[in-house]
């Protein structure tokens, strides 16, 4: 079964210059269990395609279906079946690591003792163990970056997508 399948998706913004092409129309089958790395050069369109596959940002062109959800006809369901690591984290320098992920998975409609739970697994899980009470802001980077992973994989996504995971 495919996990992604796109055909012909595409994305073109519009400038004073005129179009610019960001993405010209992928087509690709990922299925469950594997793992699809985008490899190219700055402005190839990689991040584009990822915001497009998770709801983002809109396609101009093409189709594409995550976990069985059609992007365009069902974007609600893509965004509960996908977890997204952007490139930059995006964690409140105030707060502390669980209140971080207990407020994501809150927002994904975990209960509180729920998230806490599935917090305490994660740390575990990704070496963040000990951390919880810790301001995220005196984290390390490899620190910031695991937890950046674990904000993504609160909610048990079906799909997880790592934009510039290094």
């Amino acid at each position: 079964m495919a996990i992604i399948s796109t055909a012909g998706l595409a994305r073109t913004f519009r400038s004073k210059a005129g179009p610019v092409e960001a993405v010209r129309g992928i087509d690709l089958t990922v299925r469950a269990g594997e793992i699809l790395g985008f490899l190219g050069p700055n402005g190839a369109g990689k991040t584009t395609t990822l915001r497009m596959l998770t709801t983002l940002l809109p396609p101009t062109g093409g189709a594409a279906t995550v976990a069985g959800h059609d992007l365009l006809r069902d974007p609600a369901g893509v965004r509960r079946a996908c977890g997204y690591v952007a490139q930059s984290g995006g964690v409140d320098p105030n707060i502390s690591v669980r209140e971080e992920l207990v407020t994501q998975g809150r927002l994904y409609r975990l209960t509180k003792s729920q998230a806490a739970l599935r917090a305490g697994e994660l740390t575990d899980d990704l070496g963040l163990h000990g951390l919880l009470d810790r301001k995220t802001s005196t984290l390390s980077g490899g620190q910031r970056r695991r937890l950046d992973i674990a904000m993504g994989l609160m909610h048990r996504p079906e799909v997880l997508f790592l934009d510039e995971p290094t």
